[in-house]
């Protein structure tokens, strides 16, 4: 069942009775749970979880966009686009917007579109400028149908064991943020508060993007299929400090604004939650 990011269907599942029929397989909107988004009725780590499947995702441009994007990075020579997503409190808008503002590019967000598929339709006609979208939403929707229209401008890639950032394997040729950072930044690495939050946010989304669960209370003798070393470190991810970030790794210069702030507190002022919502906040103003 899709809808929302994923949304709708979770909540269905939800209500769903803990006897072992029921499956859900779904997208996890990470930034909804941490902003207590009202759409979301439940909480992730409620469920039995199955498995995770990572997933990096796509960013990507129309190549006619003003003055031109004949490579990837051309997007820095761009005044001015229109960045399209979904609501607000998506993980889609904020890990987009995150990204955009630490490359310190000028542009509009839009996060006003229901599902992926009406973003990709809004692209095709020119409404907007840049979006991104899933490993499946792009090799199986927008390349096949797009794929003369518009450019793959970076990765958001799974993290490594080592912590490193590598290139998945499915995207050889498409640059991981990362990369595309140090390639229009003479070589420096992203850092700071704000890259801290993309990556905080982004880390579990990527990792288990598409997540098979069950309804909450399933007991794991009714679902023998799912092996319970799998299903306790789901709950650990779900429960875990994913979304804490430590004083000592902030870059106090990232506090200071700039080009691409949108007025964040200071960590010491407030926690990562009422960052989001400042930050998602005046995304819209």
């Amino acid at each position: 069942m899709g809808g929302t990011g994923g949304v709708i269907g979770i909540n269905q599942l939800a209500e769903a009775a803990p006897n072992g029929d029921t499956i859900g397989f779904f997208t996890l909107d990470i930034i909804a749970q941490l902003l207590n988004n009202p759409a979301l009725r439940v909480n992730y780590a409620d469920f039995v979880v199955v498995a995770g499947v990572e997933n990096p995702l796509v960013a990507y441009m129309r190549k006619d966009t003003p003055p031109g994007l004949a490579i990837a990075t051309d997007i820095m020579k761009v005044n001015e686009f229109k960045a399209l997503s979904l609501n607000v409190q998506n993980s889609n808008t904020i890990n987009q917007a995150l990204s955009l503002d630490l490359l310190g590019v000028k542009y509009r967000a839009i996060p006003a579109y229901r599902g992926l598929k009406e973003v990709e339709t809004a692209i095709l006609q020119n409404e907007g400028q840049l979006a991104n979208t899933s490993l499946p939403g792009w090799y199986g929707s927008i390349e096949p149908t797009m794929g003369a229209i518009v450019l793959p401008l970076w990765q958001i890639a799974p993290r490594a064991k080592d912590g490193s950032y590598p290139r998945s394997r499915a995207l050889k040729d498409v640059p991981t943020f990362e990369e595309f950072f140090a390639m229009v930044h003479g070589g420096k690495k992203p850092s700071g508060f704000t890259y801290e939050v993309l990556r905080t946010s982004s880390d579990p989304l990527v990792a288990m993007f598409r997540t098979a669960m069950m309804p909450p209370k399933t007991p794991l003798r009714q679902s023998r299929s799912c092996a319970p070393p799998s299903s306790r470190s789901g709950r650990i991810a779900l429960h875990s400090g994913l979304f804490q970030h430590r004083e000592d790794r902030t870059d106090p210069r990232d506090r200071r604004g700039g080009a691409g702030d949108r007025g964040r507190p200071r960590r010491g002022e407030a926690g990562d939650q009422a960052f989001l919502l400042d930050y998602s906040n005046r995304l819209v103003k």
